[in-house]
């Protein structure tokens, strides 16, 4: 379960597992972002053999690639922020 970051202000204090988890998340990110860039280079690279262009669907799949894995990325954290995000219901009652 993620801590959101009120708890890590509050004074609560990180332990080996919250720093393992969160170094994990990093390395998850990072390994999906460089296996995206590389496939869709990987398959641009394929199509301008094929297609004899010259390098511009590489250049082109690599764009793609790095546009996924930031879209992953995005997706991951607003899906987290959204779970661990404050639950203020007192804004509702005061009207």
């Amino acid at each position: 379960m993620a801590h959101s970051g009120s708890e890590r202000r509050a004074g609560r204090r990180l332990d080996s597992s919250d720093i393992q988890r969160a170094s994990g998340d990093a390395l998850g990110h990072g390994l999906t972002m460089a296996a995206a860039i590389g496939l869709f280079l990987w398959v641009g690279d394929r199509a301008d053999r094929v297609l004899g262009t010259g390098p511009v669907l590489a250049v082109a799949g690599a764009v793609t690639g790095a546009v996924a894995g930031f879209y992953r990325l995005y997706a991951h954290l607003t899906a987290l922020q959204d779970f661990s995000g404050p639950k203020d219901d007192r804004s509702e009652d005061s009207e």
